[in-house]
């Protein structure tokens, strides 16, 4: 809060904290919220019986990137001195939605070249062209438990989608 000097960050921060804390306690109610900026967001929402557990997932890992890659690739016309196994090496800190922007870009500008496919100079760029979303120094910023975080097993992320599932399905 108070990173604005309107203050309409901290109107809507108190409105959420209002609306987290209710007036009635209301069963079944699962609050799901995302960020890829943790270290912004602001201390009161992570009290107990407000958004209290943090499920933590870390950039993918080259393995990860490549299977990314290729689901990306499918629906692209992508030739084949395009090396996805070269792109996802060198494309550590990368998250799905970057390496998804990588792929559509390159698929654009070859286009705009007029070339039937995209080539690894597309795809990859200089070195210096690279851009990915998570700034190098936060990629070292992920909240542990030492933090004072509850995180969650994968039985309870299981649990919340079964949870939500029934919910919209019934």
């Amino acid at each position: 809060r108070g990173h604005d000097s309107t203050g309409v960050t901290d109107r809507v921060v108190n409105q959420l904290l209002t609306q987290l804390d209710g007036v009635e306690s209301l069963e079944g109610v699962h609050v799901i919220a995302a960020s890829s900026r943790p270290e912004l967001i602001d201390p009161a929402l992570l009290r107990p019986g407000r958004l209290d557990k943090s499920l933590l997932c870390p950039l993918p890992d080259e393995i990860e990137r490549m299977d990314i890659l290729r689901c990306l690739s499918s629906k692209l016309s992508i030739g084949d001195d395009v090396d996805l196994e070269y792109i996802a090496k060198n494309t550590e800190h990368f998250s799905g939605a970057d390496l998804q922007a990588l792929l559509y870009t390159a698929n654009i500008e070859a286009l705009h070249e007029t070339q039937s496919s995209s080539t690894r100079r597309y795809s990859m760029g200089d070195s210096e062209d690279l851009n990915y979303s998570v700034a190098s120094d936060k990629v070292l910023y992920m909240p542990t438990i030492q933090d004072g975080l509850s995180v969650p097993t994968y039985e309870d992320g299981k649990k919340i989608v079964q949870e939500v599932r029934a919910f919209w399905n019934a």
